[in-house]
């Protein structure tokens, strides 16, 4: 398979990645693009190959290496294609973009980085020469910037901002999503807390089984996770979705959401998660002292 882009050069031109090499367009003509090797000017390396300019499809193999193979350099250059590109797609802090690139590497590769902070530097400089909205740091933030507010095919996002304070809730949901959970009956639940920014607790998401899938129809920025949180989570969801009526709910045996859940859905039936279950039941026979024994 080979990959062509535009990250792996100085000068930002059109870089072939193939079986483990790299090659640099040489020339092209109104069908074919001409690749020699990149070790060229380093190594005296001569291999070249030809692709079809309209399907980038190899049309003449690549001749004989004679350069030195190394698989690191292509994984660096790799590593770099994904920060720049999830620098300028995504919202995800800096220390999660390090987290996520680095999956699948190499111990030499990953040897070979920067250190993290300089890394983590690196994507704040690209965001901010792409002029990107920055994630407020003020707990008691007034407003949210409206580039945050929307998606990026420009529809609305931010569903509802209980302003500042020490129980703000921000509900995200998009046009496509809230259909699905007003026409959806049955759901699951749940909260995660790696991925949140500081100012908040956790972020929960709630999920729809819709057309033999479970797909995500709901974000909320929480900074408790009491009973009473949850409440008023559910009640604010119900005044943009006031169609929203689960028959079913499956979630973990966290007792605020299950009592926030029956107050809000009394007719609702609540189900627990195997894997919770299972979560809990090892934490109690290690509590038992009879864990060994299992």
């Amino acid at each position: 398979m080979i990959t062509i882009s535009t990250f792996g050069t100085t000068k930002r031109k059109p870089l072939l990645d193939y079986n483990g090499h790299s090659y640099v367009k040489d020339r092209s003509t109104t069908e074919k693009i001409y690749w020699r090797c990149s070790r060229y000017s380093t190594q005296h390396c001569r291999s070249r190959l030809h692709t079809c300019i309209l399907t980038n499809n190899i049309v003449k193999p690549p001749t004989e290496h004679s350069c030195t193979f190394d698989g690191t350099t292509l994984e660096l250059r790799k590593f770099d294609q994904q920060l720049i590109d999830r620098a300028k797609s995504t919202q995800e802090a800096p220390d999660m973009i390090v987290t996520n690139c680095i999956k699948g590497m190499s111990d030499q590769a990953v040897s070979r980085l920067p250190i993290r902070d300089n890394i983590k530097r690196r994507i704040r400089k690209i965001r901010s020469k792409n002029d990107y909205t920055a994630v407020p740091n003020d707990p008691n933030f007034l407003s949210i910037p409206s580039a945050l507010c929307k998606t990026q095919r420009n529809s609305q996002f931010l569903r509802s901002d209980t302003g500042p304070g020490d129980d703000r809730i921000l509900i995200f949901a998009s046009d496509e999503q809230l259909g699905i959970l007003q026409s959806a009956h049955h759901f699951m639940s749940d909260g995660t807390f790696k991925v949140v920014p500081e100012e908040f607790y956790q972020l929960y998401i709630i999920h729809a089984v819709y057309r033999d899938h479970v797909t995500p129809v709901c974000y909320a920025l929480l900074r408790r996770k009491d009973a009473s949180t949850y409440e008023r989570l559910f009640n604010e969801i119900l005044k943009f979705a006031p169609e929203w009526t689960p028959e079913s709910m499956l979630i973990d045996y966290e007792k605020a959401c299950i009592n926030a859940y029956q107050s809000v859905f009394p007719d609702a039936l609540l189900s627990g998660c195997y894997f919770h279950l299972k979560q809990n039941l090892h934490r109690k026979l290690q509590v038992c002292m009879t864990y060994y024994k299992y």
